[in-house]
Order: structure tokens, then sequence, then C-alpha cells
């Protein structure tokens, strides 16, 4: 009878040691430091985009012609204004895009981004559209 207090400590460390907090996909506050680790809550998620389109951006460097893939989205109208001030309260820090619990970029906020849109960069186009197709998979559901 003494063993089982040991036995059941034993049988929840695992348990314990297993669970985690799953960030759904969105806006959130980023630490300074290179980990790109996450300090907050959402700004926004997912389920508050109303549109988002793949696209593809051409500029040039250093005489080179580039093309990006990018997302662009806008946020519903709703939330647009607890956005921007969510923003104008980051001016100087980073926000970062999370999806599947990584941190996909993370820019920083220089001004108050009032028109509610947003794009999403990755040098990977098949993380893209993975990115493209679950948000559009949200927005349908909503």
């Amino acid at each position: 009878m003494k063993l089982r207090p040991v036995i059941i400590s034993i049988l929840t460390i695992p348990l314990c040691g297993c669970s985690s907090h799953h960030k759904v996909a969105g806006w959130y506050p980023i630490a300074s430091d290179t980990e790109n680790t996450i300090i907050g809550e959402s700004l926004v998620t997912i389920k508050d985009f109303e549109k988002v389109v793949l696209t593809t951006d051409t500029f040039t460097i250093d005489g080179k012609t580039v093309c990006q893939t990018l997302i662009q989205g806008k946020i519903k109208a709703d939330r647009i204004n607890d956005f921007a001030d969510a923003t104008e309260m980051m001016i100087g820090q980073r926000l970062g895009f999370v999806f599947n619990d990584s941190v996909i970029m993370a820019p920083q906020v220089n001004a108050r981004i009032e028109s509610g849109s947003f794009q999403i960069i990755s040098p990977d186009t098949t993380l893209l559209r993975n990115i493209y197709n679950s948000i559009n998979q949200e927005i349908k559901n909503n």
C-alpha cells in the first residue's frame, strides 16, 4: 500500500509533462529575442480574418528581379478598431504571425495599422499555400 502513491505519481508525471498550450493561428506579440518567443495573447486569430488572397509581388534588388509569393489579408470590420489600438500600443515591438505553433514572420510594428490589412511572407511557398488553404477553410466554415 505504501507503493500506491509512488506508482500514481510516476504514472501522472508523463501526463503533466506532455501538456502544451496550442496557439490558434493569428497575430501575436513576439519577444525581441532571437528565439521568436510568443509573449502574449493573440491580437487577432484567423477566425477574425475576412479574406485572404495568395499573390505574387515582383520587385528589384541590386538590379535583380525577385518574385515573392505572399498572402494579403483583411481583418473583419468588427475587429479592425481593436487591431488598430493593439498595434498602436505595440509600436517599436514585434508582431508575429503564428501557424501550427511556429512563428512564420515577426516584423517590428512601426505605426498604428488602421486599415486591418496585413501580409504574410515566407520564402517557403509550400508553407504559404498551406497557411492560405487553412485560413480559407476557416473563413468558409464561419
